[in-house]
């Protein structure tokens, strides 16, 4: 029973338009068939709970930056084997399904709130209907 805090898209994440969003890799990686509990502002006074959600699908990524200053993202399938570099286009739209208006809106937010994007694992989580608190 996960639970994952946010900080941004409070509004995206309660009108459904985002269900996804990507976290460092756990000790423990959040498993398709999760229950997921949603807070807004953990650990603090506004501390809220957004709903509870399934999980519906994960799979791992790398980021790292370019020497141009790019962002690169791998796709690791859950066999390690036959991974690929997304596309621009993939990655616009893994960008907008998180909540951001485009990939260069992404790239910027890892950057800034992530020291090291060197090659960094991550897993993308996806989930179903929001219920419970805080859902419309």
């Amino acid at each position: 029973m996960p639970l994952i805090g946010f900080t941004v898209f409070k509004d995206k994440i309660l009108d459904g338009s985002k269900t996804q969003t990507i976290r460092k890799l756990r000790k423990h990686p959040i498993k398709e068939g999760d229950k997921l509990y949603l807070y807004w502002h953990t650990r603090q006074k506004d501390c809220e709970k957004l709903g509870e959600a399934i999980c519906t699908e994960t799979y791992q990524i790398n980021m790292s930056i370019d020497h141009e200053g790019e962002l690169c993202i791998i796709h690791l399938p859950e066999s390690m084997g036959n991974s690929w570099k997304l596309n621009f286009g993939s990655m616009q739209a893994l960008a907008q399904l998180d909540g951001f208006n485009n990939a260069y809106e992404m790239r910027d937010w890892f950057k800034k709130t992530h020291s090291n994007l060197d090659g960094e694992t991550f897993q993308v989580i996806r989930w179903g209907k929001l219920r419970g608190s805080g859902s419309k």
